[in-house]
């Protein structure tokens, strides 16, 4: 496991081929936060708030740090070679040291775009999550700091809030991310309505849809869809699809993994089937380590 972890690491870091067109951080679909999940809700299309069991809780919805007794390292990295974009995130989810209560911090490098519309910084959060019945409450606190196009600069502290409702295999979530005292172009005001149906030991179907509300005049809209099976209780597989409305943008996502009773490795292979911007294709790959 530390030989293959050492492996992927290393191709994240060192193979970032050079891109032809003139991209920016701010084109529609552009590959930052926002459009790059974990490895779990990429391979689904990014349709994961109503599930969140893990480690993408802390990206997806806070509240769902909480589900489950977990205490797991996890390092994922996303390689968009053409833009270019990479993105790498370390991530601790701890629901076993206090009773009823979820815990995690997160460390997420971000880089994406070409010279004049390049967007680079990271970010830094501790998330938290109580169950009160049949809902999970959550938050998280994070602190950005990032350069964008024009030389703009942000450093401040952001907000994510998150509701999960779980009735047997049906569940319901309500996200809202980047909350702040001042509105920032690179970080934009989001909120996220899902569903998901099924068990981690066996299979989900779930939606989100998802809004970018920094413009209220001009409210911008996503849907995203996934499927995945839990096969022999160790290869999962994961189908999704993102729909921009908003910019006429649709992408396909496939992923796969193989887990043990140590940790597991996931990857995605996500492809843009319509529009003329953002993603055209992304490589992810993630490694989990358990700790309990």
């Amino acid at each position: 496991m530390r030989s293959l972890c050492l492996t992927v690491l290393s191709c994240l870091l060192f193979c970032a081929p050079a891109a032809l067109a003139q991209n920016s951080v701010l084109d529609p679909g552009a590959p930052w936060q926002g459009t790059v999940d974990m490895t779990r809700a990429s391979g689904m299309g990014g349709a994961h708030s109503a599930i969140a069991t893990g480690n993408d809780a802390l990206i997806d919805n806070p509240a769902g740090i909480g589900q489950g007794r977990r205490y797991h390292f996890q390092l994922d990295g996303a390689l968009i070679s053409k833009f270019p974009s990479q993105n790498l995130i370390f991530s601790v989810v701890d629901s076993t040291s206090i009773p009823n209560v979820g815990s995690g911090i997160l460390f997420e490098r971000l880089a994406s775009g070409q010279p004049g519309g390049r967007g680079e910084g990271w970010l830094a959060g501790v998330g938290y999550s109580y169950p009160v019945g049949s809902f999970y409450f959550g938050g998280m606190s994070k602190y950005v700091r990032a350069h964008g196009p024009n030389d703009d600069f942000t450093h401040q502290f952001m907000e994510d809030i998150g509701l999960l409702s779980k009735r047997g295999d049906l569940s319901y979530s309500l996200v809202v991310r980047n909350l702040s005292l001042s509105a920032v172009p690179l970080f934009p005001l989001t909120g996220t309505v899902g569903f998901a149906y099924g068990s981690d030991a066996d299979w989900h179907l779930a939606a989100d849809y998802k809004s970018d509300l920094s413009d209220f005049s001009n409210i911008k809209h996503t849907l995203n869809g996934g499927f995945e099976v839990l096969l022999g209780e160790s290869f999962p597989i994961r189908f999704g699809t993102s729909w921009d409305i908003s910019h006429h943008l649709t992408s396909l996502t496939f992923g796969g993994g193989i887990l043990t009773q140590s940790g597991g490795i996931q990857f995605v292979y996500r492809k843009r089937v319509h529009g003329e911007s953002g993603i055209e294709t992304m490589l992810e790959a993630g490694i989990t380590l358990y700790l309990e």
